[in-house]
């Protein structure tokens, strides 16, 4: 502490981490914040406390200001009742910004943690903790096992907490997997219903265009061939084909997604930019969904509207711009309750680890949607790719 008797403010670096938007993404991602108490994890704590003979154990989660207790055992009444404190009284923080265990045997000797109100507050003395990774690697948070007075920690304490540790992020990682699995089970059904819909108005273009019935027949077969071709880039278990290396080029996906549109009403332009797997299913899921919401209610649910997709790099950033224009004012009713919009807000933010926002158009806007994201050239290759804020929205 400093003279005044409050904690010195943390590390700028320390700070930083924390703060780091694909962590704190991460830990939105599990939902495990101000969650209610579960048995999988009090057991965890549980466990810890009796095979450590310590009082007290934490599973401990870290975002940018606070700690939050998901689980807790022989914490002081009042820290036990509100589940979290301020970084002040955090010890945990330290595991994570430096994603390493945090050994400390008398916290009042302490370099590291002397200044800590947690000592005085909590009675936090000895403290043993290490990481808890989500499914992506990140860093959320703390297991930890805490003792009122000093304590030599053994090698075989650190080993219990580390395999207890590492059921956690089992857990973490099958929840995961169910979560991923519900919704490509949930996208499935959604294409099936708008795929009737999507071929009702390929039909209904198609017979507006053809001069004879065979070539009605050939404008509508191609146009759902297009649509199959589509379909395979966004196959459950995220595989891409006819692309080396499992990446794809997004001006390929681009015109595979868009191909059963007409190509008098849109527009794609833009470098090469290469995609890995992971990268390609959240742009192709993303793609598709602006595309069938245009055609249900913007630019390609009129004949004389256009949708412009282009992107460019600069600066190691990708910007790339949907953008839907209709030659008259036309009411649009969005519904974020949708499964296409709750799918769109997935892939953005646990897909490419960015934030969506999202607004309605003045009616008389002719510009229906403009979206917009930003990755870096080098993750969209790996396929991970950061989506900064993205709106939906006149320009």
């Amino acid at each position: 502490m400093d003279g005044q008797g409050t904690p010195k403010p943390p590390e700028a670096d320390d700070a930083s981490r924390l703060s780091d938007p694909r962590r704190l993404a991460s830990l939105a991602t599990t939902n495990l914040m101000d969650s209610p108490h579960e048995e999988v994890f009090d057991r965890a704590v549980r466990l810890a406390t009796q095979l450590t003979g310590r009082p007290v154990g934490l599973l401990s989660l870290i975002d940018g200001q606070r700690q939050f207790f998901k689980a807790q055992i022989g914490l002081p009444d009042h820290a036990a009742e509100a589940r979290e404190t301020p970084l002040t009284h955090s010890f945990c923080q330290h595991v994570v910004t430096e994603d390493a265990p945090l050994i400390v045997k008398d916290a009042r000797e302490d370099p590291l943690v002397r200044d800590n109100l947690a000592i005085d507050d909590l009675g936090v003395v000895a403290y043993l903790g290490v990481p808890v990774h989500g499914p992506d690697g990140e860093t959320l948070g703390s297991f930890c096992v805490i003792d009122g007075s000093p304590h030599e920690w053994s090698a075989a304490d650190l080993k219990t907490l580390e395999d207890l540790s590492a059921m956690i992020e089992t857990d973490l990682k099958l929840r995961d997997t169910v979560a991923q699995r519900d919704l490509l089970i949930g996208e499935m059904n959604h294409r099936l219903k708008n795929i009737f819909t999507l071929i009702g108005g390929m039909i209904r273009q198609s017979a507006r265009e053809a001069s004879d019935p065979r070539e009605m027949a050939e404008q509508i077969t191609g146009r759902v061939q297009a649509l199959n071709a589509a379909h395979s880039l966004v196959l459950p278990d995220g595989g891409t084909r006819g692309h080396e290396g499992g990446e794809v080029a997004l001006d390929d996906l681009a015109d595979t997604v868009l191909a059963p549109y007409p190509g008098a009403q849109k527009i794609v332009r833009g470098g090469k930019v290469m995609l890995g797997p992971k990268a390609a299913v959240a742009f192709a899921l993303s793609l598709h969904e602006l595309a069938t919401n245009a055609a249900k209610y913007g630019a390609f649910s009129d004949s004389l509207g256009r949708v412009e997709l282009d992107w460019d790099v600069a600066e190691d950033k990708l910007s790339l711009t949907w953008r839907e224009e209709l030659p008259h004012a036309m009411a649009v009713t969005a519904n974020d309750a949708g499964f296409g919009s709750r799918l769109l807000q997935l892939n953005v933010e646990a897909q490419l680890r960015g934030t969506l926002h999202r607004t309605s158009p003045p009616k008389a806007c002719m510009s229906l949607s403009r979206s917009r994201l930003r990755l870096s050239s080098t993750d969209a290759k790996i396929g991970l790719a950061p989506w900064s804020p993205l709106s939906l929205s006149c320009p």
